[in-house]
């Protein structure tokens, strides 16, 4: 017995009266419970039990289970979950990497007469589509409610040797019934089990007289489509990266000029629009564009500084040397008629 089954018989001993059995539970493959020496075999009882298990399997293999279970101990009329003589029902849930296979509860319990038994087993079976699925055969109340004045109410009937479902056979034999209640009424529900899981329960149980044996057996299937697998594509650009901006700040450009006419000359600099340099994904900043006259090479965007016409300038040169040559050569007439007269007069 696995460590959560002891919990469970530890909790129904806590609660259970004194000298009353308690209900043991077994894990996954198989669950079992109120059957004895858990559950008592003598008069007067009013036994109600249930399992709720639910197993998966998934498209890639993978298995599981959740099985929930609930018991409760009373005197025979004492309605669920009433349970005077435990305090309350004791309701366990445990889970498990293995399937469930088989259940077996409720069998050869409160014999003496006089009791009352209600136990369920709902199974769920959550498995990928496309799964097959086998029929869920029974036998059920064969050999019950065999005693004067017994009422049987089963659906559906059936004798069929190692069944899916086994129960209800060779109960409340003693004859009448408790309360009106038909002597034995057994149903199972769920033509198909995509998961093979037998149940047995409620079989040679409350054989005394004007006892009832009331028992169900639920069988369901949830066929789940398998969802594929998620892949994450590589995501463009979701980091930071740094490029080089254009016009991303205001540059200074030293300018060139040329002076007044002086001993010296000194030229102003010219705020020009120059190309920066910046970092982040996006530039941000102001360029603020030089004032700069337009025009001619020799009139604008620096003036006559900026002039490279070096014909031009060789033949201001060269008129320059013809203009002092032809000064020289007429102050030289000049002076020469007067050396003349000057001897002349000498003479």
């Amino acid at each position: 017995m696995g460590l959560l089954a002891v919990l469970s018989v530890v909790a129904w001993s806590a609660l259970a009266a004194p000298g009353q059995a308690q209900a043991a539970v077994n894990t996954a493959p198989s669950v079992s419970q109120c059957n004895p020496p858990d559950m008592p075999t003598s008069a007067g009882f009013q036994i109600t039990c249930a399992v709720t298990v639910v197993n998966n399997t998934s498209s890639t293999g993978a298995t599981s289970s959740t099985v929930t279970i609930s018991a409760c101990e009373g005197a025979a009329g004492v309605v669920f979950p009433s349970c005077p003589l435990n305090l309350g029902p004791v309701v366990s849930t445990t889970s498990s990497s293995q399937l469930v296979t088989s259940v077996n509860q409720c069998n050869g319990i409160v014999t003496g007469g006089g009791s009352n038994v209600y136990c369920d087993v709902t199974v769920t079976n959550n498995v990928p589509v496309g799964t097959t699925t086998a029929g869920v055969t029974v036998d059920q109340c064969i050999g019950s409610a065999t005693g004067g004045g017994s009422t049987v109410r089963c659906a559906p009937n059936g004798s069929t040797t190692s069944a899916t479902v086994t129960q209800c056979n060779g109960s409340a034999t003693g004859g009448g019934t408790y309360a009106g209640e038909p002597t034995v009424g057994c149903t199972v529900t769920g033509a198909t089990s995509a998961l093979p899981v037998s149940v047995n329960q409620c079989n040679g149980t409350a054989t005394g007289g004007g006892s009832a044996v009331t028992c169900a057996t639920t069988v369901r299937n949830n066929f789940v489509a398998s969802v594929p697998p998620t892949t994450t594509a590589p995501t463009v650009g979701s980091g930071t990266t740094t490029v080089p901006a254009t016009g991303a700040g205001s540059t200074t450009v030293p300018g060139s000029g040329s002076g007044t006419t002086g001993s010296s000359g000194s030229g102003s600099s010219v705020t020009g629009t120059g190309t920066g340099t910046g970092t982040g994904s996006s530039g941000s900043g102001t360029t603020v564009p030089g004032v700069v006259p337009l025009g001619a090479p020799a009139t604008g965007r620096g003036g006559a500084s900026r002039t490279d016409d070096t014909t031009e300038i060789a033949l201001g040169l060269l008129a320059l040397a013809g203009a002092g040559g032809a000064a020289a050569l007429a102050q030289r007439r000049r002076r020469v008629p007067a050396e003349s007269v000057e001897s002349s007069e000498d003479e």
